[in-house]
């Protein structure tokens, strides 16, 4: 599996090594080390190979130079309050100053394609990284959508945040390609489906993924998140929609990754 964590150490160990340290990703993954280490002062290789891989080399010996950091917000956690706004029809939620990697933004692109307007300004460069400001506005009727198998390395995070916004979608949406989830904080997959079956809506459990029936009524009932912090994100902003009721066993767990979550997602709905 292209793993962007085992390529990261890699080449920040790389630099204590003698010679050159290759590493070659079979498959896309996130390049934020790739793009770290130059702002650095490092000088790396990067070569694109067949199937949307690369390999990446790096010389030992080279000398980190001090710099000035700006850290783009971190687009996994943004992306459950755009995702609330997708739900709502005539709501809005700009995230200000969020990273927009590439390799990281599809949901960008599902949402756009279940029929929410997404916008994109400001763009600039953070350190490397492409940052700017993102708005989401939910549409009349979101549709459902298929989600390509070749999309999720670069959604594989927001996957629970999407099946929230099928359960919202008018038809049924399928997500595949996805096996990742199941060894995440929890069974991503397993968790989803059943969280959902609980809550009344119509869903399917895959291998790699998950069929979800949208258009479901009124969805009330208690989630069990088993202490994954998406989990809790996702089914909150589920909560947060018109006419559900919604009780999450965990609401701490969210601290993990967005200690601030609950407070934002109120002043976002007025709830």
């Amino acid at each position: 599996m292209a793993s962007a964590q085992v390529a990261g150490c890699t080449l920040l160990a790389g630099l204590a090594a003698d010679g050159v340290t290759r590493v070659t990703l079979p498959g896309p993954a996130r390049d934020h080390t790739e793009r770290m280490l130059p702002a650095f002062g490092i000088a790396l290789e990067c070569d694109a190979l067949a199937g949307g891989g690369r390999r990446v080399s790096v010389r030992g010996g080279q000398a980190l130079a001090a710099t000035d950091v700006r850290v783009p917000g971190d687009f996994s956690a943004a992306a459950f309050l755009l995702a609330a706004a997708a739900c709502e029809p005539g709501a809005r939620v700009t995230a200000r100053g969020v990273n927009l990697n590439p390799t990281r933004t599809a949901f960008l692109e599902v949402l756009a394609e279940m029929g929410a307007e997404v916008r994109i300004a400001n763009q600039r460069l953070e350190t490397g990284e492409p940052s700017g400001d993102v708005t989401v506005s939910g549409p009349e009727s979101l549709r459902a959508f298929d989600v390509p198998a070749a999309w999720l390395p670069r959604m594989i995070d927001e996957a629970p945040a999407w099946a929230i916004v099928a359960a919202a979608a008018r038809g049924t949406s399928r997500l595949t390609g996805a096996s990742e989830l199941r060894v995440k904080e929890s069974d991503r997959i397993a968790v989803v489906v059943g969280n959902l079956r609980t809550l009344g809506a119509e869903v399917e459990e895959l291998p790699d993924g998950f069929v979800v029936r949208g258009s479901a009524p009124a969805m009330r009932g208690r989630v069990v998140t088993h202490g994954d912090h998406r989990m809790a994100m996702a089914f909150g902003i589920l909560g947060a929609l018109p006419g559900n009721e919604i009780e999450i066993d965990d609401p701490d767990c969210v601290a993990v990754s967005y200690p601030t979550f609950w407070s934002d997602l109120a002043s976002v709905t007025g709830s």
